[in-house]
């Protein structure tokens, strides 16, 4: 039951990055009855700032309005791999809510997850990178992580990448049917491709504004955030080269399945 004092999330997307998350929570967006984290897509409360207690996170909430709003949802890709800690505090806090879990194939999401970190966490080589960042290969351990969040939860709905480009309105409807949301379409939705991976035109660019949006978002500063997002300086710092999809194509030798262990 959600109450308006203390709200909480009533479902949670939980990844892994890379994998239609970003289009998911644009859709959400989009419906205008989902209640959303305020000012941040992502609060990081289960994997990075639990020790902020849950008054802090239920802040992000607090204009859940009962009149409006069917759910409280947060789309939090960077839960899926945190699973053994996350699930059990998630479970604890929020109790046996709907999960979501979204897929794809697992050398494609992980060179994704590289040409991600290359926009300001990185500038190694993906062989040296898989080690000092090994989210890059463990978000990509499905068989490894799907179980924790399933034996912690009895409703978790899978959802495969390949789904939404294909048949957006049939993923939209197992993803609303998985959260217990009336369904709805799409709509112009449908044909958007939501924050896809490209490396930046520079690494510094990209570096600064990184660590200064995740500095911002640390004291609280997420209207300053999205401003600046308003202004279009996200492409200033974060665009400008290939797409993660095109570099997969090419340096598939790079990344092969029995050096990613996936």
């Amino acid at each position: 039951m959600i109450t308006p004092k203390n709200p909480k999330p009533t479902a949670l997307v939980v990844g892994p990055m890379k994998c239609g998350t970003s289009w998911i929570h644009e859709y959400f967006e989009s419906r205008r009855d989902i209640c959303l984290p305020s000012g941040v897509k992502e609060t990081f409360y289960y994997d990075r700032y639990h020790h902020r207690g849950l008054a802090w996170y239920e802040r992000h909430f607090r204009h859940f309005a009962p009149d409006q709003n069917v759910a409280i949802i947060e789309v939090g890709p960077s839960l899926f791999h945190a699973s053994g800690t996350a699930a059990p505090k998630i479970f604890e806090e929020l109790g046996d809510i709907p999960i979501v879990v979204t897929l794809r194939d697992p050398v494609k999401r992980a060179w994704s997850h590289y040409q991600h970190m290359a926009r300001g966490y990185t500038k190694l080589p993906v062989h040296q990178a898989v080690q000092k960042f090994p989210e890059i290969i463990e978000a990509s351990r499905y068989s490894k992580h799907l179980p924790i969040w399933k034996a912690h939860f009895s409703r978790v709905t899978l959802l495969q990448q390949s789904d939404l480009a294909e048949d957006p309105d049939g993923y939209v409807k197992t993803l609303s049917n998985g959260l217990s949301l009336p369904i709805k379409d799409a709509g112009n939705m449908a044909e958007r491709r939501v924050n896809e991976a490209t490396a930046p035109r520079s690494y510094v660019l990209a570096r600064i504004g990184r660590y200064g949006a995740r500095a911002l978002r640390f004291i609280g500063l997420y209207s300053v955030v999205n401003a600046l997002k308003s202004a279009g300086l996200k492409s200033v710092f974060f665009s400008g080269g290939k797409t993660a999809e095109a570099g997969c194509d090419r340096q598939r030798f790079e990344f092969p399945r029995r050096v990613a262990g996936i």
